[in-house]
């Protein structure tokens, strides 16, 4: 029985480390998914006989799923992969979008949407194929799930993605993301049968387009309270600074969003009055303006408070 244990202590040792170490959970699942094939990869090519136990122990199987012993692989199928260009296929998307979401809404909020997706993937899987003996594995279903967060809350960001076969490192999220809904759905609907879950892929992506604006939307209306928008969209002069403004009410990340706050009163605010640049003052003093209860002062002679 010892042999069941490296991938359940696997999985739970990653998300204590990322808890203890307050790591970012993208790279932790990217380093657990290659942990738990590396061993599985072993089990195999030394032909034991626990390979196949463990992997129907771990991987979804519809026609298995209502037994109560096989239940928890809902979930655990979600770190299981079939060789090695499926694992790196899946992480590298995994880590190229998945990062770019944490980094904006935190990893507590991320860490929900993309278990959600995962499990939202595999029961729609179910749903349109309850009698299938076939093992459903991998992380795809959760990877869309994350790449629909991304496309409805940040469409117009640029990420390092691959756009069919070419790579860019400036990828608008509404066309790298865009991309690969459009093209599941297309495979879905032609009932394209190539062994890959195109169904589940959907179920993910729906997941994430529409649980990321609520979960997003609670965290943003805690932060929003502290600041006031309405006096600040008062010293906005170009539509660019109003873009920032914009990812400043959004953002939840709290590091980032102080930043972003910094570099918006520095670089971008006028004073309402004179319409003179508020930052001017705290570039030669080398003081941060986004401190709460902290007012600008314009050299005009007019002071703000910006935190309600």
């Amino acid at each position: 029985m010892l042999e069941y244990v490296p991938i359940p202590a696997i999985i739970i040792g990653s998300f204590l480390y990322a808890w203890w170490r307050k790591a970012y959970f993208t790279q932790v699942m990217v380093i657990a998914n290659f942990f738990i094939f590396i061993y599985m990869f072993a089990l195999d090519y030394s032909g034991s006989q626990f390979f196949f136990p463990m992997l129907e122990a771990f991987t979804f199987q519809p026609l298995l799923f209502g037994r109560p012993e096989y239940l928890h692989t809902v979930f655990t199928s979600m770190f299981m992969h079939v060789h090695p260009f499926h694992l790196i296929g899946n992480v590298l998307v995994l880590y190229l979008i998945g990062l770019p979401l944490e980094e904006r809404i935190g990893s507590r909020n991320w860490l929900t949407i993309y278990l959600a997706s995962g499990i939202a993937a595999t029961l729609l899987y179910f749903i349109f194929n309850p009698q299938s003996a076939a093992y459903l594995l991998g992380a795809s279903g959760a990877i869309y799930g994350i790449g629909g967060a991304l496309l409805v809350l940040y469409p117009r960001d640029r990420i390092p993605m691959f756009l069919g076969p070419f790579f860019t490192t400036r990828a608008p999220v509404w066309a790298a993301v865009g991309i690969m809904f459009v093209m599941e759905t297309i495979l879905v609907a032609m009932a394209v049968d190539d062994g890959t879950a195109h169904i589940a892929h959907i179920g993910g992506i729906v997941c994430g387009v529409f649980l990321a604006p609520a979960i997003v939307k609670k965290a943003v209306e805690k932060r929003r309270a502290g600041l006031d928008f309405e006096l600040m969209r008062r010293m906005v002069v170009k539509p660019e600074d109003g873009a920032l403004l914009d990812k400043i009410e959004m953002e939840t990340e709290p590091d980032i969003r102080k930043a972003w706050l910094d570099f918006f009163l520095k670089e971008a605010a006028r004073c309402p009055k004179c319409r003179r640049r508020l930052g001017e003052s705290y570039q030669k003093s080398g003081e941060s303006p986004g401190v709460p209860g902290k007012k600008i002062n314009c050299q005009c002679g007019e002071s703000y408070d910006i935190w309600k």
